[in-house]
């Protein structure tokens, strides 16, 4: 293992969020950190991660004030879907989250609740996740017309990707690209990024909106790991 590649991530996400604890609370980012694996054994998202077919996926969003909270996903394959906020998750929180942390996609009971990773989607999956200030009319439009998560259809509630409950026209067809711009300015700023967890970095066209997000792809059974 190459020491200096693992070391010098840590470090700057050590110094980031120094940073950022050290910044009043009123003038802080929101933060977010993906996890991924089981609910009890999970590990921090890497940029360009690969992971077992079927993975959960969650996230943990802190914020020191109400934040609207939008999270999407995207690939080639698979199009994009809308992983929150939804009234198909039951046990899944509202818009805004309150101050304090909020792991999404939320509980049911006292069992977590997780997306997970599209099986079979071989190209790479992009996750990205929005928070504003007050609701985003570019992306709250969006919300009933994209394909989403659901614990509602299997006896079990066991997670499925589903269209909406009412007959709209769908926008993120697979090939269709991003379905708004704030979208794809933050996939765009995951391209290069080394460090996908801890403080949001602000959108660069909208006044208190911040993003981040990750990348991932499914692990090939080829591949011995």
């Amino acid at each position: 293992m190459n020491v200096r590649i693992v070391a010098l991530p840590l470090l700057a996400a050590a110094f980031a969020a120094a940073v950022w604890w050290q910044t009043p609370a009123e003038s802080r980012s929101p933060a977010a950190t993906w996890r991924v694996g089981p609910v009890d054994a999970f590990a921090q998202a890497r940029n360009y991660v690969d992971l077992p077919k079927e993975s959960p996926v969650r996230l943990s969003f802190s914020c020191w004030a109400p934040r609207y909270v939008y999270v999407f996903s995207q690939s080639a394959e698979d199009g994009t879907l809308l992983l929150f906020p939804t009234p198909d998750v039951e046990g899944s929180p509202a818009n805004p989250l309150q101050p304090g942390r909020t792991v999404l996609p939320g509980e049911l009971g006292d069992r977590p609740v997780a997306w997970t990773t599209r099986s079979q989607i071989r190209a790479t999956t992009a996750y990205v996740v929005v928070a504003a200030d007050r609701p985003l009319p570019e992306l709250e439009a969006l919300l009933p017309r994209l394909r989403r998560w659901s614990n509602r259809l299997l006896p079990n509630r066991a997670m499925r990707v589903t269209k909406p409950s009412v007959d709209v026209a769908l926008l993120g067809a697979p090939g269709e690209g991003w379905p708004a711009a704030v979208l794809a300015r933050a996939a765009d700023r995951q391209l290069a990024a080394t460090e996908v967890n801890g403080p949001l970095r602000p959108d660069e066209q909208l006044p208190g909106v911040w993003s981040g997000g990750f990348r991932a792809r499914e692990r090939r059974a080829d591949d011995g790991k």
